[in-house]
């Protein structure tokens, strides 16, 4: 059963397992800001069940709802129904994926006005086929990433480590390999990498993998230092 997590002041995660084929392994994370004017900003969801809503219950009211990239949508349109009243963010292309679901608006390089003074947003352009947007939490200095990062230290069994070898991710914090792959404009991939790297922030947290709790600047820029 997943459980929130706190990992700042007025910033949670959860993790729910996932299963590839029945031999990738991984953990995919959900991640909770409480923001300034007391409502919950929840990324990437994952199945929220009775157990979870009466955890976020606790903390506030869930308002923002945000689906980041083009792989990361798979439980939004359940956390939509339990929370019908709460807006629903999602990243270019996602609605063309999850035409049934209702999207509110769709992510840009500017933040939404309702949350804009506490989350700031970053695409990462040039890969259309991902389409992935990232987030800084102001307050606690956070990078929130969902793919375009992986630090999966310990994989679980001998598929995922030969699939993570592949991709370069393999026991360590790194950008797949994948990504100059599906890029349509390495140029503007390259630009966006720089931009996200060049954020302040000391905390990183992305969707699979361990939370990098300080010093993860310095670390980013080692993973990216292709693109730097």
């Amino acid at each position: 059963m997943a459980e929130l997590v706190p990992l700042a002041e007025d910033l949670w995660a959860a993790e729910h397992p996932l299963r590839f084929a029945g031999f990738l392994r991984m953990n995919a994370r959900m991640t909770v800001a409480r923001l300034s004017g007391g409502e919950l900003w929840v990324h990437s969801p994952i199945p929220i069940d009775d157990s979870m809503a009466a955890a976020l219950a606790k903390l506030g009211r869930v308002a923002y709802l945000v689906a980041p990239n083009r792989f990361h949508n798979l439980y939004i349109g359940a956390a939509s129904a339990r929370y019908p009243e709460a807006r629903v963010f999602a990243a270019p292309r996602v609605e063309e994926k999850i035409p049934s679901v209702r999207i509110d608006e769709v992510l840009s390089a500017d933040p939404p006005a309702a949350w804009g003074g506490d989350v700031e947003t970053r695409l990462v352009e040039g890969a259309p086929m991902m389409s992935e947007v990232v987030f800084l939490h102001h307050a606690s200095r956070t990078l929130i990433v969902t793919d375009l990062l992986f630090n999966i230290e310990e994989p679980e069994g001998l598929v995922s480590r030969v699939v993570y070898a592949a991709m370069g991710t393999n026991g360590k914090l790194a950008m797949g390999r994948e990504w100059p792959l599906i890029a349509k404009d390495r140029a503007a991939l390259r630009a966006s990498v720089r931009a996200v790297a060049g954020l302040d922030f000391d905390r990183l947290i992305m969707a699979h993998g361990s939370v990098v709790a300080e010093g993860a600047k310095d670390r980013v820029s080692e993973a990216l230092r292709s693109y730097l």
